[in-house]
């Protein structure tokens, strides 16, 4: 769990919390097909907590036609700014994992 200082109060945000800020964030992102897991125990999304801030890693599946680096980088972005906006946690590492890439039928 992450504290977020409020005045004086804190406020602690589940790492759960944080990883499905992450994913809703990340699927939105154009050229994204789905999150991918690297195996059967690993999660699409993990967090580590930094002392305050977190690093998020992201397993994605891109769709055909979409350049990797455009899209990781929009994903990056809009992760960043989506887990601040809605947690006030700083996300200072968004690592992105492209596992595949997904071809129309």
């Amino acid at each position: 769990m992450d504290k977020v200082k409020s005045g004086e109060r804190s406020i602690r945000i589940s790492d759960e919390v944080l990883c499905k800020v992450a994913s809703l964030a990340a699927r939105e992102v154009e050229g994204v097909a789905h999150l991918a897991s690297s195996g059967i125990m690993t999660a699409p999304v993990s967090i580590e907590n930094l002392g305050g801030a977190i690093a998020v890693t992201i397993r994605v599946v891109l769709k055909s036609g979409y350049r990797a680096v455009t899209v990781a980088k929009q994903i990056q972005q809009t992760v960043k700014q989506s887990v601040q906006d809605m947690t006030g946690v700083t996300a200072v590492n968004v690592n992105v994992e492209v596992s595949g890439v997904e071809f129309d039928a």
